[in-house]
């Protein structure tokens, strides 16, 4: 099983909060600078994003794609509701992978030379992040249950991304307190995007 992502993506560390908490061996290709243009190098991804998924021959992208189709095979109790159908729960998630995805075009901006403060098409796209984290500490109910969920991963990718890079300021403190209860588990500090690779992950090339 090889995941293709970089070692800081918050989509790809989605994947790999399953796949540690399943205790499930696989390898990880960091495929670089995710800013180039060039398909083959996101292992011939048309959207050239991250992550991508290849198990026993199937190849599959875009991270929740993937996380059913490993909930499929490896959880078929679904222990952490990745295929679950409460509206509440998808509503959340389709704001968190929003703050994610808008996330990404500020980065990406500034690192290929573009100031985007200027602009009205990212100054919507930070205004995306800031009204998803106020609309998320107003549902924090939805992270309080004992036992983490998908919907968590979700939070813990998105949070210590957003914190990495400073993107934005994070004054909500219910969601901050969440994500720093859930880390004290050590599968969870383990894919801290400043984290050492967990010895049980083999890092090679991309090819």
């Amino acid at each position: 099983m090889k995941l293709f992502a970089t070692p800081k993506s918050h989509f790809s560390r989605k994947i790999r909060l399953l796949l540690d908490h399943w205790e499930q061996p696989y390898q990880l290709i960091d495929v670089g600078n995710v800013a180039t243009a060039d398909p083959t190098q996101f292992h011939h991804n048309p959207a050239m994003q991250v992550p991508v998924l290849e198990d026993d021959g199937v190849v599959l992208l875009e991270s929740d794609h993937i996380a059913s189709y490993l909930t499929r095979k490896l959880d078929p109790a679904d222990r952490f509701g990745v295929n679950t159908q409460q509206p509440d729960i998808l509503n959340a998630r389709a704001v968190m992978n929003n703050i994610m995805a808008n996330e990404v075009k500020l980065i990406l901006a500034a690192r290929t030379g573009l100031d985007p403060k200027p602009h009205a098409y990212f100054q919507k796209a930070e205004q995306g992040i800031r009204h998803g984290l106020r609309w998320l500490e107003d549902h924090i109910s939805l992270f309080q249950a004992t036992q983490p969920s998908y919907a968590d991963f979700h939070l813990i990718c998105m949070w210590d991304h957003l914190d990495l890079y400073e993107t934005v300021t994070l004054p909500y403190p219910q969601l901050r307190d969440i994500v720093a209860k859930r880390s004290q588990s050590a599968v969870i500090r383990a894919s801290h995007p400043l984290a050492p690779f967990d010895p049980k992950i083999t890092v090679a090339p991309n090819d």
